[in-house]
């Protein structure tokens, strides 16, 4: 191409790009930068929460270390006590992969996060607008989206791969609707990566879309790309599950199987068993007020509409089963995680359930102000906006204390290949080795692996401990701290103030550096960030 060509070629595509512009309406600017206010706002303040010991060993410790161990080959997480591959099936972490080797860590995570999170604003805009042919609604939808109170709040739960399936999510339905079946494919597939049993909702896509999509012109092809996907799911969550994981998990099954469900059963098999014979105890588990609760603050702030589309809300079904009866009650609290795999279609059965009264005159004044309503008054009541400025809501987000001035210098004193027992909240900023554990682990067995001490070290390999001396608790870790640095025991301090100490092995005691017993092993604690 000479000269003259490739400047004419440039010419052609400023001038394409000048008329996309010039004809982008004003709704979608305004939704790109409701986008970017929201990835900036939760953003700057998930890194304020980090750098102010805001974060915990679970869950930010064990996927900072995760992707760290991956950029250097290693897949042994020790702040969970599982390899990588045995805790849950996250391919899409190895995209974070060349940022740790350039130095990213929980901050960039928190970041990362916030701006997936906003960016599920664009398909909801997309979904909305082309469902009632006005960008303005698109534009309304987008705005609850990024005040809805369960979003905000995934964006403050440290990081989760599992939060990141919404917008990829949201974005197979609308590629879907449009029959851009590649594309479609392409954001199954990143929304599958993200963690094993987000399967189970693409599953429930594929048959939502069989329903939905049943006037098009060439069901037949809909059919086929439908069912491929849902073979697709199938074979993914079977493989994992069945194959893979017990492959790197010595042979058990998801932790999280009996962690969760073991009061309905010590197997798969056995707790859809259980469920099928007595749905029963289904029904009186959900009907329970924790589980009223929960579904007042995801509904509210979507004004209940997908109440006149409830065959969209069938995507998130199993999510929404495991979260009512397992016997963690983080699962149905709207501050964690847990909510993400059932946000995207709540969005979605919510679009088309207000698309049920757009017929009625009436509803074209009534349901904008409805939804913003809804919107408004919940994220106040419920969220962690800045608009929420409770204790409970913003105050959340930790800020600086001068007490963390030596939390920052103490940690200093370890060395970067040291191996080292920390409390939760100083595990986040010293992850990035092949040996950190969260205390009292490795000394006795607390939310380790499989709850069956496999993996478990030798405590006298542990070179340094790091406490926040508020966060040592009492009794049995109370006894374990005192025999470790009382004169003549087996560490000796190199930092201490009267908030934190750090203290290097300087020999070793069999009164407190033995194997943790089998029996201590069933300590395992129904912690919500071990899910």
């Amino acid at each position: 191409m000479n000269t003259l060509a490739l400047r004419s070629w440039a010419g052609d595509k400023r001038d394409r790009l000048r008329r996309q512009i010039a004809h982008t309406s004003r709704p979608a600017w305004l939704v790109a930068v409701a986008v970017i206010v929201f990835a900036a706002v939760f953003g700057s303040l998930g890194v304020r929460n980090q750098r102010n010991f805001g974060t915990w060993a679970y869950d930010m410790g064990i996927y900072d270390q995760a992707i760290w161990l991956l950029s250097r080959g290693h897949a042994f997480i020790s702040v969970r006590g599982m390899n990588f591959w045995g805790h849950h099936f996250n391919p899409l972490l190895l995209l974070f992969v060349p940022f740790y080797w350039l130095g990213a860590g929980p901050s960039f995570l928190y970041v990362v996060q916030a701006c997936v999170l906003g960016l599920g604003g664009v398909p909801v805009y997309l979904i909305a607008r082309d469902k009632f042919k006005n960008p303005w609604m698109g534009l309304l939808f987008t705005v609850a989206y990024l005040m809805y109170a369960p979003v905000q709040w995934i964006s403050w739960a440290m990081f989760h791969p599992e939060a990141l399936v919404i917008t990829p999510f949201l974005f197979a339905w609308w590629f879907a609707t449009k029959e851009r079946w590649g594309w479609f494919f392409a954001m199954v597939l990143l929304a599958l990566s993200t963690r094993e049993d987000t399967a189970l909702a693409v599953i429930m896509m594929g048959l939502v879309l069989l329903v939905y999509m049943r006037n098009a012109p060439d069901y037949r092809r809909v059919v086929n790309r439908c069912v491929g996907v849902i073979v697709l799911a199938a074979v993914w969550y079977v493989g994992y599950t069945k194959l893979m994981l017990p492959y790197f998990n010595d042979g058990k099954e998801p932790f999280y199987i009996t962690l969760f469900y073991g009061n309905y059963g010590d197997s798969t098999p056995a707790i859809v068993s259980e469920i099928v014979r007595h749905p029963n105890r289904v029904v009186s588990d959900a009907v329970q007020p924790d589980r009223l609760t929960f579904y007042k603050q995801m509904s509210w702030p979507m004004g209940w509409l997908y109440l006149a589309n409830p065959l969209g809300l069938l995507m998130a079904l199993p999510q929404l089963l495991a979260s009512v009866i397992g016997q963690s009650p983080y699962a149905r609290m709207i501050r964690y995680q847990y909510t993400s795999v059932m946000i995207a279609p709540m969005m979605i059965a919510s679009i088309h359930g207000a698309f049920v009264f757009w017929k009625f005159k009436v509803a074209r004044t009534v349901l904008p102000i409805w939804l913003l309503l809804c919107s408004y008054t919940t994220n106040v009541a419920w969220s962690p906006s800045p608009l929420n400025d409770t204790p409970s809501g913003y105050g959340v987000w930790s800020g600086y204390h001068p007490r963390h001035d030596s939390l920052r210098i103490a940690l200093t004193y370890i060395p970067d290949d040291a191996s080292v027992s920390a409390s939760y909240q100083l595990g986040p900023h010293i992850s990035h080795r092949l040996h950190i554990y969260d205390w009292p682990n490795p000394f006795w067995a607390s939310v380790w692996g499989n709850d069956d001490c496999a993996h478990i070290p030798d405590p006298t390999t542990v070179d340094y401990i790091a406490l926040d001396l508020s966060q040592i608790g009492e009794g049995r870790n109370r006894t374990l701290f005192e025999n470790m640095v009382k004169v003549g025991g087996p560490f000796e301090p190199v930092y201490m103030d009267d908030n934190v100490i750090v203290a290097k092995r300087v020999g070793t005691s069999p009164e407190v550096d033995v194997r943790p017993q089998q029996d201590s092993c069933q300590e395992l604690a129904l912690r919500h960030g071990s899910g």
